[in-house]
């Protein structure tokens, strides 16, 4: 059974960043569905619309984001619909999550790993950084499935016990029916069989974990 909000609080607005529809389920949508029914406002800001080859249909991926967002339970992201040479590190960029900032003054920013092999990755972490400059807490969550290894490590500090939410976050993979026909059938096995290796890592059936860039708990 899935928990519910009922009966909680609004907690404060939470901005979750990803370059690309998909990147935020493969990284974290066990803990956008805890989050949000803990009481959290869970905003979902998506840079880039794909439409590079016959698997990457803008729309079919718009349309994918959208119905996973409701299977989470949140409501539909943003999309930024930039283009790829509008992902640039630069201060057009950095203001627009300066703007997220200012106006939805979230308690807390995710955005993704930095140390991806994807360059739209790394640029959106660059700017929402410098973006959320003030911001006191930001992570970066896991999005390196699919994706090429690096000569970077990312460092599993802080986990989220998602074993209530696991289901949720398979069937958030699976409305990106796109995505598991170009990057075949282990696709969503390889994220769920990840959450099983960091919930082992913390004692628990499934987590979903990530890097701190800072955090001002207790």
């Amino acid at each position: 059974m899935t928990p519910t909000t009922t009966g909680k609080q609004d907690l404060g607005t939470i901005l979750v960043f990803g370059a690309h529809p998909d990147d935020l389920e493969i990284g974290m949508a066990g803990t956008i569905a805890k989050l949000s029914r803990m009481g959290y406002n869970i905003k979902l800001v998506i840079a880039v619309l794909p439409s590079f080859t016959q698997y990457d249909k803008k729309e079919e991926r718009k349309s994918e984001a959208i119905m996973s967002s409701k299977v989470m339970g949140v409501e539909v992201p943003d999309f930024l619909d930039l283009t790829p040479d509008e992902m640039i590190h630069n201060r057009k960029l950095i203001g627009i999550i300066d703007r997220y900032i200012s106006e939805y003054k979230p308690i807390a920013v995710f955005t993704q790993w930095i140390g991806d092999s994807h360059q739209d990755h790394q640029i959106l972490t660059k700017s929402v950084i410098s973006g959320a400059r003030d911001t006191s807490d930001l992570y970066m969550y896991e999005t390196t499935i699919p994706g090429g290894i690096t000569e970077h490590s990312f460092r599993s500090q802080l986990f989220i016990d998602i074993s209530d939410y696991l289901d949720i976050k398979t069937a958030s993979l699976h409305c990106f029916q796109s995505q598991e026909t170009r990057c075949g059938p282990l696709w969503v096995d390889a994220i769920i069989g990840r959450a099983a290796y960091r919930g082992y890592q913390m004692n628990c059936k499934f987590a979903e974990c990530f890097e701190v860039i800072r955090t001002s708990k207790w």
